[in-house]
C-alpha cells in the first residue's frame, strides 16, 4: 500500500479530513460549554426560560 504512487495524496486527504472533524467537534464542545455557562448565569440572575410553562 505504501508503494502506491497516490499514497501521499490519500494520506494527506485523510489527515486533513480528520483535522477538520476534530476542529468542528472541538468548536461545538466549546460553544456548548459557553452556552451552558450563560444559561446558568441567567438562571442565577432570576431570568426564567420560556419553556417552563408560564404561558399567557
Amino acid at each position: 500500500m505504501v508503494d502506491d504512487p497516490h499514497f501521499g495524496y490519500i494520506f494527506a486527504a485523510f489527515l486533513v479530513a480528520g483535522l477538520v472533524v476534530l476542529g468542528v467537534s472541538l468548536s461545538i464542545w466549546l460553544d456548548y460549554r459557553r452556552v451552558m455557562r450563560e444559561l446558568i448565569s441567567l438562571e442565577q440572575a432570576g431570568t426564567r426560560r420560556r419553556s417552563n410553562g408560564d404561558r399567557g
